[in-house]
């Protein structure tokens, strides 16, 4: 069947010069990486602060902590500790997430166009919405890059089939099993069904699909009897994708909604039913969706050991790229390209807004910190102040009430920047309580009782959910002190044994 032209982008004459719009679309996909003195105030922070301390360690300027002998979740730290090293922290930091962005975003991209069979530039203000939707806004940084290398080896496939080209494939994958496993897992999984329903008649296509939703079903059973295991109903509300635009805040609503109701339109032309029901990018899609509504969205081995915790979070990603591949299928109108714009706008004006606050929210750290001794340890601290987390888990709430709870937090409380204090720490100090090292899951591995980080994660647990009692081995130690929304509420002053969460906002002298 002979598949209808593209339909160019406003600026036609431009888009005649080779090459010249995949760059103006990188250069405009770029900005959010430029427009503030931070990129994002939430994990990547964290991943900042720990490739300095790398750097410490090899340089023998610290002792206690040691890099250890990983094989995975580790290419984003390795490549933020050497640049880091040569260029300084805001530089590493935008050249790191500028090729991560790029990477995931045309990966992203070729795997729509291969599923089209042509290129879908209309297509591209939503997939850079979703490029800097929640993984990336949350700091999965090694998820994402491992996402947007498999996106690649995915379009490959859907161009080429099974065949010698993936050889050459090999060390894409390794870079991507050396970011995070996940996404390699799905790979494998995708390319494994697609290849075989391809092949297969339309009539056994079904078949397979329920075999797999069986294999889901029994992996589910086998987790939940061998580990402890989190799973939620709001699970399902991640099916879509479309979860990865709502950040924190009512303000990224519309531009969800906007392409909820965009998918619906398009999907429900006659042009798009016979893919939306038996395609197998379709069939890769409802997979990936069953996947989130059934597998737990926490695996925990120990009670005292950190969860492999936000599967569902971190698989609606592939579910949100899925849904756009289906939406390729349409014929393109120009007014689809102008929505896509409208609603790119409202997102990223609102995520300026968002890292701007970050940003003014971490120079106050900052020059908070800089007050302290080269090398004083710190712990961030927020004072008893009641909140949506609170209300979700409030009692004696009516059905109504804890849906409209559960809905303000899926909106407004799904990211929290409590790693500012890692960045503004980045040169001068230590975060006491940063969890990288206690989960050892990352490169850098902690001894007990070292000067630099709490060794456990039970104890950068307490710390965090503010279940705590200061230790007198913790001495010295300093708290940045958050009593309120307003910066004349945050402070920082010695901490002295025996103070808890509840005593930390009063009674002792402040140290401006």
């Amino acid at each position: 069947m002979k598949q209808p032209p593209a339909m160019d982008l406003p600026s036609s004459r431009l888009s005649r010069i080779p090459g010249l719009r995949p760059i103006l679309i990188s250069a405009a996909v770029l900005v959010p990486c430029f427009w503030q003195p931070i990129v994002s105030g939430f994990d990547l922070q964290s991943h900042l602060y720990n490739a300095w301390l790398a750097t410490l360690i090899e340089d023998g300027s610290i002792h206690g902590l040691s890099i250890g002998h990983q094989s995975t979740n580790v290419l984003v730290d390795i490549l933020l500790s050497r640049l880091l090293r040569a260029f300084g922290v805001s530089a590493a930091e935008r050249v790191v997430c500028c090729a991560i962005v790029l990477t995931f975003f045309w990966g992203a991209f070729s795997f729509i166009s291969a599923v089209r069979g042509q290129r879908c530039y209309w297509l591209a203000p939503w997939l850079a919405v979703i490029s800097y939707g929640y993984v990336f806004q949350a700091g999965l940084l090694n998820y994402y890059l491992a996402c947007g290398i498999v996106f690649w080896v995915f379009a490959a496939f859907w161009v080429r089939g099974i065949g010698w080209w993936f050889v050459a494939a090999i060390p894409l994958l390794f870079l991507a099993y050396l970011a995070h496993p996940m996404p390699v897992l799905w790979l494998v999984g995708m390319v494994s069904y697609c290849w075989v329903a391809k092949c297969a008649p339309n009539r056994l296509r079904m078949v397979l699909f329920l075999v797999c939703v069986a294999m889901l079903l029994a992996i589910r059973i086998y987790l939940s009897s061998h580990y402890m295991t989190r799973w939620t109903w709001g699970q399902l509300t991640f099916t879509t994708g479309l979860d990865q635009i709502l950040l924190n805040g009512w303000h990224y609503v519309l531009p969800a909604i906007a392409l909820f109701l965009f998918c619906v339109i398009l999907l429900s032309q006659p042009e798009n039913r016979r893919h939306t029901l038996t395609g197998v990018a379709a069939q890769a899609y409802y997979l990936t969706a069953i996947a989130i509504a059934v597998l737990p969205t926490a695996i925990l081995s120990s009670t005292y050991a950190p969860a492999a915790s936000l599967i569902a979070d971190r698989l609606s990603l592939f579910a949100a790229i899925l849904l756009l591949a289906l939406l390729s299928h349409s014929t393109p109108r120009r007014w689809y390209l102008y929505v896509g714009l409208a609603g790119a706008a409202i997102f990223f004006g609102a995520l300026y807004v968002d890292v701007s606050a970050q940003a003014r929210s971490e120079a106050r750290i900052a020059s908070l910190v800089a007050t302290l001794p080269d090398g004083a340890r710190v712990v961030s601290i927020a004072g008893s102040q009641p909140g949506v987390k609170d209300s979700v888990a409030a009692p004696r709430t009516g059905p109504l009430t804890r849906i409209g709870n559960r809905v303000v937090a899926l909106c407004c409380s799904r990211l929290s920047a409590n790693h500012l204090l890692s960045r503004a720490c980045v040169g001068h100090c230590f975060d006491y309580a940063n969890y990288e090292p206690a989960t050892g899951q990352f490169r850098i591995h902690p001894e007990p009782g070292n000067p630099v980080v709490m060794s456990t994660f039970f104890e950068v647990g307490s710390i965090a959910v503010g279940n705590f009692a200061i230790k007198p081995s913790y001495l010295p130690l300093y708290g940045l002190i958050i009593c309120g929304s307003d910066p004349g509420s945050v402070f920082v002053r010695p901490l002295v044994a025996g103070e808890t969460r509840a005593t930390v906002c009063g009674g002792i002298p402040v140290q401006k």
